[in-house]
């Protein structure tokens, strides 16, 4: 089972997710997880989702785009031509080109993102122990729901306290 989750990352709470299966590849998920947001601002994923649809699914949500390019984007079509008309995934790629030290600097937030799911694995597990794959959903799902119920009252105690 392969996880696909959008954090919120002031409070790192899991927002939005679904499951697929291992072998599944990332392109066509971003869009069903971004469906129940609103009010994105940074979206930052990592290059398995790169792809002019997500692009245009991130800006149509309010979003700006921060995918890391592979070493072979370039921005042009498949024929080698720039759009003649903007472009989400254009304007990402050349901006990443324009000004790659700014653009690593906003997307090595992402590295919040990895503490997620470092944390729900440590203190959840990062196993299932179900053997029909319909449970073993429902029991990410129920770890989720935990995770997100562990951080509101954590956040709670500190307004509270602190």
């Amino acid at each position: 089972v392969k996880l696909h989750a959008a954090i919120e990352m002031e409070w790192r709470a899991i927002v939005s997710f679904h499951f697929t299966r291992t072998y599944v590849h990332e392109v066509n998920h971003l869009e069903s997880l971004l469906e129940p947001l609103w009010g994105i601002r940074n979206v930052l994923a990592d290059s398995g989702y790169l792809s002019r649809e997500n692009c245009r699914a991130i800006y149509s949500k309010g979003g700006t785009p921060y995918i890391r390019p592979k070493k072979n984007t370039t921005g042009k079509d498949i024929h080698g031509k720039r759009h003649v008309y903007w472009d989400p995934f254009t304007e990402m790629i050349e901006q990443y080109q324009k000004n790659p030290k700014k653009w690593m600097k906003i997307y090595h937030q992402r590295s919040n993102i990895e503490a997620v799911f470092s944390a729900l694995k440590r203190k959840l597990g990062g196993y299932v122990t179900s053997i029909k794959r319909g449970i073993q959903y429902v029991e990410i799902a129920l770890k989720i729901i935990v995770y997100n119920l562990m951080i509101l009252a954590r956040k709670i105690v500190e307004e509270e306290y602190f």
